[in-house]
């Protein structure tokens, strides 16, 4: 398949509407496969309750293996996938048919996604993504129970910011693109 790059108005519209997609996939995807530990193993039987995702509720060592569990599934469907299998794509750009390219439009390389996926969109950002949900989880576990609620609204409110930068970008690059000089194109 041949690589697209977005020109007019309309392409840029369904670009953005695609890219919108495939990260609701992703972040569907990447929690429910966070929590399978808990559904399957932690819950002893009973029903699932909310508290079971708040790792306080667990002893130090589970509560740590859980919250490493969390961030593997991150890095490796965030960062692994992308480079070494699909070329650009997570589950949700594959079915929504976008791409993660270098600025020059080269795929990309592991140094480029853990620029674009450690450093803008875990560390910078921290919204969304799997691996900064995990991190700040695990502040708690460490007795930092106070710095959490702040960092989640700094996060999600970084998050809002990038996605309108995003918006007025030629090439929709919002801050973790930015960082990692990568675009979103159609594949």
């Amino acid at each position: 398949m041949s690589k697209k790059k977005v020109t007019n108005k309309n392409d840029i519209i369904e670009l953005r509407v695609k890219r919108f997609l495939a990260m609701v996939i992703d972040w569907y995807l990447t929690n429910m496969l966070a929590v399978i530990p808990i559904t399957f193993y932690f819950r002893n039987g009973d029903y699932l309750q909310p508290y079971m995702f708040d790792f306080i509720h667990y002893d130090f060592q589970t509560a740590l293996l859980l919250i490493l569990y969390g961030i593997a599934i991150g890095l490796i469907y965030y960062i692994i996938i992308p480079v070494f299998l699909w070329k650009g794509q997570t589950l949700g750009k594959k079915i929504c048919k976008i791409q993660i390219v270098d600025i020059n439009e080269n795929n990309i390389t592991l140094k480029t996604m853990l620029l674009r996926e450690l450093v803008g969109a875990t560390l910078l950002e921290g919204g969304i993504v799997i691996t900064a949900t995990y991190l700040r989880k695990l502040l708690p576990v460490l007795g930092f129970t106070s710095f959490v609620e702040p960092l989640k609204y700094l996060a999600y409110g970084l998050t809002l910011l990038s996605i309108l930068y995003a918006y007025f970008q030629p090439n929709s690059q919002s801050f973790h693109d930015k960082i990692a000089q990568t675009i979103i194109i159609k594949k």
